[in-house]
């Protein structure tokens, strides 16, 4: 019994060992810190990016007086161009206005790119419960720019069930709420007809 005792005693106390063996234990967790650090980097630059693009979008479009669907195709190529992705990226572009009578946001127009449905008056009326419209004057229109980019990391380096770091199917959704520069955005129709709210 007294041998067996120095045996695990002596073992526990060699500090010599072989560098292959430390070196094919240690590589793999380098390797793996490396290429989190870059998804990660990556997933930021992204993000940064989409957000950015949201803004810019919201600018051009608030430059505008009309806008019709020629427009809307370009402002989605350069919403690409500015998140560099390689599929066209989703936005919704909606511009609606108050209406004191019965204290309501209504929806002068509303048109997507990929982006489902057009929003709708009760949409509107979610986003003013969840407090994300401004408050606003009732002759005064805002423009409401939401914007989807999908990101598809280059490696995945998810650890299973223990903690969410799966970056296969992240997406980004922005929004953007901004008044135009003129006193209104109309869109104009393909047939040659405007829809600019009341009265038009």
């Amino acid at each position: 019994m007294k041998s067996f005792t120095t045996f695990i005693r002596a073992f526990r106390e060699d500090e010599r060992g072989s560098m292959s063996i430390e070196l094919l234990l240690v590589v793999p967790i380098l390797l793996w810190v490396f290429l989190s650090t870059f998804v990660y980097f990556d997933v930021f630059r992204v993000q940064t990016n989409a957000v950015r693009a949201t803004i810019t979008l919201a600018e051009l479009f608030s430059r505008e007086d009309v806008v019709n669907s020629t427009y809307l195709n370009s402002a989605q190529q350069v919403l690409r161009t500015l998140t560099f992705e390689e599929a066209n990226p989703d936005y919704r572009v909606t511009v609606y206005r108050y209406r004191e009578s019965d204290d309501t946001f209504r929806r002068v127009w509303s048109r997507h790119r990929g982006f489902g449905e057009a929003l709708t008056n009760a949409d509107l009326a979610d986003l003013k419960t969840a407090g994300r419209l401004p408050a606003m004057n009732e002759f005064d229109q805002n423009i409401y720019i939401e914007t989807r980019t999908q990101y598809d990391a280059p490696f995945n380096i998810g650890l299973g069930p223990f903690t969410v770091t799966n970056l296969e199917d992240l997406t980004f959704t922005n929004d953007v709420v901004i008044r135009p520069r003129g006193t209104r955005l109309c869109f104009e129709r393909n047939d040659g007809t405007t829809i600019c709210g009341p009265g038009s």
